[in-house]
């Protein structure tokens, strides 16, 4: 079979000179253009697909991207001056947060309490226009398609504030993980840019450095632009409507403020919103001078303030804005809309990049109607799509063999744990069986002793900490004013949701007890034989190609155990120091916090934010004002401390991820496979990426077949009976 990468088109194909051709050339040009252009709408379409099953951390981090886009300059500034990258990062995302946490307070107490309000005044206004409509008197097919459009005005406009606001959470999500991701783009981003071309020739590292200057000046430009042409539009909005009398001026001026971030639709909606307001609550005069106001306010806007605001910015074709609106809106809702342009911006600035950087050469047997950059990025896509389509396969026979494939992987990770302590019995001149007995045997009563008291304290007391998580929730929001009522039903929700998993994890012994045997079997077999079965797959491999793969299965191993061991260790001074605060504070529940604190340590950055946030509601539910200090102040240092020292150190030296990659796959995992996913993301994902560079090596070698390699790592340590 002939390779498409190695043809250059599938129809240029060779043939005798004055032989006829078995189809017309133009049919073999349109082919070879049409894999093309095929295989790169595929991979956009699973791309698209892959992005909506995990919407959130894609909204995330295309949030994360925007706003460090709009940032990068004063970091650049700053960096130039002097100051370091950690620093420059560190003020401007500062400067950020500052923004945007006075956007959401003002939207979380200027227009969510107002919603309602918003929605009769809204009902009110459209009643009085169907009353001044029958009071005209016009002919019947008139007034019959003028009421159709009242029932469609009154239904985009009602959707529209019950988009806005059923949205607010869903959005409160992902700004809190883009708030994360934010620090670590601005301080890297210019790095995983390079990483992104870091095989690309030195004689395209000028082009390279360029388009991503050229990528920051556009997008940049082109997001504050639209904050400017936004705030233009909120603040004439409030004063038309404080001269006009208009009521619910302020949460009316937010909803155009977010409305004006949505090309076309947005400012429409939000004006018809604002004049069907004004009629219900004034008169039909006022309404009308508010329509002539907008309309005037348009043209301004349209011919004045939008050319200087996007003066230098990416230009995009309302084409384009047409197609990515409708999918924003189907993918994330309001979120989705808000984010869709922005995020083409960014991918339309790349793309013209990218094409450049691939360069003008061609290959001599490539038709001309088929552009070299279209060929080159064909050739990338139809590759990506098998590994990806390799991958689903991997994904596929996990979910649907999990006794067989999730013991094995519980096993590996077990394995890599207890090795040392394997390594040490070892050592000591016990046989390779008995060492792995030992070690597993001990790790074996451990894990069980723990997972005993871990069911014993969490089913009885379940119900009873999601009780005291949204009692707290319930009391600081009325602290508020009543202005975190999201807030306390998130915390309401997500305990609901922990306590029915907990009770569906304790009605599922007898599965999870199967798992465990097979794993804790797997484990002894795996530390007796692991070496002698990784030296018999050696050996089909060639010499140099095999000490390589040899290093990366030991690489791998450490990363595993030392992920695990020191993971652990944090788990456990975290869970016991909150622990002791607890006690000696006198709070209840201190039994099943600590088993929480102590499994959510092994999810990163999240787990502990969530667990130690938990004993702080339980302290604001039955504790005095002195416990809520100490625990509040407790759980700042900790999280500020774990989160920015200790989490990082342990990580990037045990598994090398940036953290940035580990707060987006997190939240990723967990739509995929749960909480499982959330606990193992993290060393799978070291394991890949302190291997990938040696695989690909491995894979990409003509190296010939060679002698035996040696025995793998894990025989390194002799025994006296290797039985």
């Amino acid at each position: 079979m002939t390779d498409l990468a190695t043809t250059g088109a599938v129809g240029a194909i060779d043939h005798p000179s004055g032989s006829k051709r078995p189809v017309p050339a133009w049919l073999e040009n349109l082919a070879a253009l049409g894999w093309r252009v095929l295989v790169i709408v595929a991979l956009v379409v699973v791309l698209a697909y892959l992005g909506s099953l995990i919407w959130n951390v894609v909204a995330s981090i295309g949030l994360a991207i925007v706003v460090a886009i709009v940032l990068a300059p004063f970091v650049i500034r700053m960096r130039d001056s002097g100051r370091s990258r950690s620093s420059a990062a560190g003020i401007a995302w500062l400067v950020g947060i500052g923004v945007g946490l006075l956007l959401l307070l003002l939207v979380a107490v200027s227009l969510v309490p107002y919603v309602v309000d918003i929605v009769e005044a809204l009902q009110a206004g459209q009643d009085e226009v169907k009353s001044f409509v029958a009071d005209l008197q016009l002919p019947t097919w008139l007034s019959t398609a003028l009421a159709d459009a009242l029932e469609k005005a009154e239904g985009v406009s009602g959707d529209a504030v019950s988009a806005a606001v059923g949205s607010v959470a869903n959005i409160a999500g992902i700004v809190v993980l883009a708030v994360f991701l934010l620090y670590f783009f601005l301080r890297d981003g210019d790095k995983a840019w390079m990483w992104l071309f870091q095989t690309v020739g030195e004689d395209q590292r000028e082009r390279i450095t360029t388009v991503g200057d050229e990528t920051l000046g556009r997008v940049g430009n082109y997001v504050r632009g639209t904050t400017v042409v936004a705030t233009t539009v909120a603040v004439t909005s409030f004063i038309f409507m404080l001269l006009l009398g208009t009521p619910l001026a302020l949460p009316l001026a937010l909803l155009a403020f977010m409305a004006a971030f949505i090309p076309y639709f947005g400012g429409a909606i939000a004006s018809l919103i604002i004049v069907l307001v004004t009629w219900g609550a004034v008169d039909s005069t006022a309404a009308l001078i508010m329509a002539g106001l907008l309309l005037a306010r348009f043209a301004l806007v349209e011919t004045i303030v939008r050319p200087r605001a996007y003066e230098q910015a990416l230009s995009i074709q309302p084409a384009l804005i047409l197609i990515v609106l409708p999918i924003g809106l189907q993918v994330g809702g309001l979120a989705g809309l808000i984010l869709a342009v922005p995020l083409a911006a960014v991918v339309v600035s790349v793309a013209q990049g990218i094409t450049r950087i691939l360069g003008p050469e061609r290959s001599p047997t490539l038709p001309a109607i088929v552009p070299a950059w279209l060929d080159r990025i064909a050739q990338w896509s139809w590759r990506a799509l098998l590994g990806i389509a390799f991958v689903a396969l991997l994904g596929l026979i996990v979910v649907t063999l999990p006794l067989v494939t999730l013991p094995v992987i519980l096993a590996l990770i077990f394995a890599s744990t207890v090795l040392p302590l394997f390594a040490f019995v070892l050592r000591r001149g016990q046989t390779r069986g008995i060492s792995a007995a030992i070690a597993v045997g001990g790790a074996t009563v451990a894990i069980v002793g723990v997972l005993a008291v871990t069911l014993v304290s969490l089913v009885d007391q379940a119900e009873e900490l999601g009780d005291a998580a949204t009692g707290g929730a319930a009391e600081i929001n009325d602290a508020a004013g009543g202005f975190l009522g999201l807030g306390t039903d998130a915390v309401a929700s997500g305990s609901e949701s922990a306590v029915q998993t907990i009770l569906d994890a304790s009605s599922q012994l007898a599965g999870l007890g199967v798992a465990l045997v097979l794993t804790v079997l797997l484990t002894f077999y795996f530390l007796r034989d692991g070496g002698r079965i990784w030296a018999g797959l050696m050996s089909h491999v060639a010499g140099g190609a095999a000490s390589q793969l040899n290093a990366a299965g030991a690489k791998a191993f450490g990363v595993l155990g030392g992920y695990m061991v020191g993971t652990a260790a944090i788990s456990f001074v975290g869970a016991a120091s909150q622990a002791a605060i607890m006690w000696i504070l006198g709070l209840p529940l201190v039994m099943p916090v600590f088993v929480l604190s102590f499994f959510g340590g092994f999810i990163p950055y999240i787990g502990s934010l969530l667990t130690t946030g938990l004993a702080f509601l339980i302290a604001v539910q039955v504790g005095t004002t002195v416990d809520v200090v100490v625990m509040g102040i407790w759980t700042l240092v900790f999280n500020i401390v774990q989160g920015n020292v200790v989490a990082p150190a342990v990580y990037n030296r045990t598994t090398s991820i940036h953290p940035a990659i580990v707060l987006a796959c997190i939240p990723a995992a967990s739509a995929v496979a749960g909480i499982l996913g959330m606990f193992l993301v993290v060393p799978v994902l070291g394991v890949v990426l302190s291997t990938w560079r040696t695989i690909l090596r491995v894979i990409g070698s003509d190296e010939p077949a060679g002698d035996s390699p040696d025995v793998a790592q894990l025989d390194e340590v002799t025994a006296p009976d290797p039985s």
